[in-house]
């Protein structure tokens, strides 16, 4: 290790904040979460997921049933839009229903 003398701690000092700065300059950076962009699926990937055959996938398409992006001839879709297409299909189970209506009767005979 090198000894340093008086004269050089002010060199020395500043090279060490110039590299501290350099050094949070790039952890900033990489900091900065990079937006993910979803790629789009086909019409064999979607089958896959959900378990329906392709015809009746494009019977949902032409009935606009399913979330979908056409683009010339070709179909697209997006796996997030899929899983939330699919979520808004949930049966409710009958503790649900059986809330639901004790809340509509509690509410009409106010």
């Amino acid at each position: 290790m090198n000894t340093l003398s008086f004269d050089q701690l002010p060199n020395v000092v500043a090279e060490l904040q110039r590299g501290q700065s350099e050094i949070l300059a790039l952890l900033s950076k990489k900091a900065k979460p990079q937006p993910e962009i979803e790629t789009p699926i086909n019409l064999n990937e979607v089958s896959e997921i959900t378990g329906l055959t392709k015809p009746t996938l494009y019977g949902y398409v032409q009935r606009n049933e399913i979330p979908h992006n056409k683009k010339g001839n070709r179909l697209y879709f997006f796996k997030s839009e899929i899983v939330d297409w699919i979520k808004t299909g949930k049966q409710k189970t009958l503790k649900e229903l059986k809330a639901e209506n004790d809340e509509f009767l509690s509410n009409t005979n106010k």
